[in-house]
């Protein structure tokens, strides 16, 4: 009997780690997820300034000019992050699945 309840406390304390794991993983990704949309509010931002100074310019017969270039500077600085964050988030998915996969391995030994 004492074998049996050993296995049972195992076992829900495997289940609970589970979930502990997937709460975290929620979080961080969902945290990732916020400073990604941050990034692409600002980069929509950059992109609409970028879009109204170069008309602007076209329409003045001047397209050559340093604010150009240091805006789309900015944009792929944003893009960047935004691809940046994307591969962040693959990778707090992947680990919290290899650490379920190690913890359901772990209960199966039980």
């Amino acid at each position: 009997m004492q074998d049996l309840f050993s296995k049972l406390s195992k076992v829900a304390g495997a289940t609970a780690d589970t979930a502990t794991n997937k709460v975290e993983e929620f979080r961080e990704v969902n945290k990732l997820k916020g400073e990604q949309s941050e990034m692409k509010t600002e980069y929509s931002s950059v992109k609409r300034k970028l879009a109204d100074y170069v008309f602007k310019k076209y329409q003045e017969g001047e397209l050559e000019d340093e604010t150009l270039k240091e805006f789309c500077e900015k944009m792929q600085s944003l893009r960047d992050s935004i691809d940046q964050i994307d591969e962040d988030i693959k990778e707090v998915k992947k680990s919290y699945q290899d650490k379920a996969y190690a913890k359901a391995e772990e209960k199966d030994r039980l």
